[in-house]
């Protein structure tokens, strides 16, 4: 009789186990993606449809269609993103990067002694950022207005408000970055 209870047992546990597992995979599924909203990107590709196009052709490659981060480049849209500060990489608990071509990009880029990257504070510090050093292979390669599009889809699509005509040298000091 307790070889009968077994398989019931086993096949019940098996049935417990499925379903935990399609509750979590469906909750996962349902959770909100990381990075932009949809509706953040409707709006900013509104604002800013040429920095849309830009951003997908060399920033989403490294940084995720919605700015969510990929393979050790940091999330760029959405919540957390943009601190003004950089992140503090020293200490317990601090995530070092282990990527040899993430460790190559950060070592390229930033001058000997040099503090990760400035402020942000505003677009003008984002585009200051943005300009010198994304994307990594072709920043120079880049026109200011390519850059200054870049800026004005990723103000919007942290929720900013942006200026008519877009972000540029004459109005980005005063258009704030968005925290969420």
């Amino acid at each position: 009789m307790s070889a009968c209870f077994r398989p019931r047992r086993l096949v019940g546990a098996r049935s417990a186990l499925a379903g935990a597992l399609a509750c979590s995979l469906a909750a996962c599924a349902a959770a909100a993606p990381a990075g932009a909203t949809n509706a953040d990107l409707v709006r900013a590709h509104d604002a800013a449809s040429q920095g849309a196009v830009l951003f997908a052709e060399g920033c989403a490659h490294c940084h995720g269609e919605r700015g969510e981060g990929l393979a050790g480049a940091s999330a760029i849209l959405g919540a957390g993103a943009l601190p003004e500060y950089p992140r503090d990489n020293s200490g317990p608990g601090a995530s070092t990067p282990t990527d040899p071509q993430q460790l190559q990009i950060q070592v390229q880029t930033r001058p000997a002694g040099a503090p990760w990257r400035d402020p942000f504070r505003n677009a003008q510090s984002l585009y200051e950022f943005v300009s010198t050093h994304m994307p990594k292979t072709e920043a120079v390669a880049l026109k200011p207005e390519d850059h200054w599009a870049i800026v004005t889809f990723m103000i919007s699509a942290q929720g900013g408000d942006v200026p008519a005509g877009g972000i540029n040298a004459s109005n980005a000091a005063s258009v704030p970055i968005p925290r969420r």
